[in-house]
């Protein structure tokens, strides 16, 4: 009796467990498989473009076409990502109405999407702005800082080849940038975009270096070339030699940019005095006298009697008594 009740348990389990296990699903025409990424070329996510859809027999192409049509939604920004759950794709496409019993379906918990081409992002905007800068006058001149850009929405651009050409607007102040961004890709207009930037920008100016008072006659060790602000440096002269010998008109400030209107042009020639003419060409340098026609300042041209041609020249001031030819 207790063999019997055994085996008759044994059968049970048996027949228990077969009926638990599931049939085997038969072989389905179309199957569809989902990678767990991917990127969208259009507007909208159709599951041909995001997902592997084949038929299994030339009879089941045209359920592959249906399929591979079913339009899950709008595609994400460019650029941008978004991530489906396997649950959100059955619903979508359980919503169609497509015949999706039919089909095999491999999809994973989640499926992240790219958007479509590439955005014109914020280093790239600012790279364009650099690149202008970096070739652009007053900033070669100088020396510069880019702060801040500022933009309007930037263009989609396909993926391809990109380039890019910056139009600056025209402004009486380099220190406040603005202009339009033109965009190709593989050589075709891409769009455009509206830039604003804010610079930086010191400038090579002559300093003094000093607290120096008013009718002071500036000396070499008065005197110094620096780099100061756009706005400090407007006006300024540039070289030492500009300022040489002359009187300022007012009181400087150590550090404070010489000004041409802050100088009283000292003269270094006066009518009548013997000088020295100098004519250089190349390598080789001529000596001669002469006699000024007139008073000169450093830098000013006037005329000079030569002494040996006995003919008047016009001669550049470039120091006391001594004036260079104007060729």
């Amino acid at each position: 009796m207790r063999r019997s009740f055994h085996i008759f348990f044994l059968l049970l389990t048996a027949a228990l467990l077969f009926a638990a296990r599931p049939a085997s699903p038969a072989l389905a025409g179309v199957s569809v498989v989902f990678p767990p990424e991917n990127s969208v070329s259009g507007a909208r996510i159709i599951v041909g473009d995001v997902a592997n859809v084949v038929a299994e027999t030339p009879e089941d192409k045209a359920l592959a076409d249906l399929i591979g049509g079913v339009d899950l939604g709008p595609a994400p920004e460019p650029g941008a990502g978004l991530v489906l759950r396997r649950r959100q794709i059955e619903l979508r496409l359980a919503s169609t109405g497509a015949p999706i019993a039919d089909v095999r379906w491999v999809v994973p918990e989640t499926v992240t999407l790219t958007g479509p081409g590439q955005p014109a992002g914020r280093d790239m905007i600012k790279q364009v702005v650099m690149d202008y800068l970096s070739g652009a006058e007053p900033y070669v001149s100088g020396s510069f800082e880019l702060l801040n850009v500022t933009s309007s929405t930037p263009p989609a651009l396909p993926p391809g080849r990109v380039e890019y050409r910056f139009s600056p607007q025209n402004s009486s102040n380099p220190a406040y940038l603005t202009g339009t961004v033109f965009f190709t890709v593989d050589g075709r207009d891409a769009g455009r975009l509206r830039v604003s930037a804010q610079v930086e920008l010191s400038l090579p100016s002559l300093v003094v270096t000093r607290d120096l008072p008013r009718g002071h006659v500036l000396s070499e060790v008065d005197l110094s070339e620096s780099q100061v602000s756009y706005m400090q440096a407007k006006g300024a002269l540039t070289e030492v030699g500009q300022a040489l010998g002359q009187t300022l008109k007012i009181a400087l400030r150590a550090g404070a940019p010489v000004r041409d209107r802050d100088l009283i042009r000292t003269s270094m020639v006066k009518k009548g005095e013997v000088v020295t003419i100098v004519a250089q060409s190349g390598g080789l340098k001529i000596t001669a006298l002469g006699q000024a026609r007139q008073d000169g300042a450093l830098g000013q041209t006037i005329n000079v009697l030569n002494q040996d041609s006995k003919k008047t020249i016009s001669a550049k001031v470039i120091g006391p008594s001594m004036v260079e030819v104007v060729f």
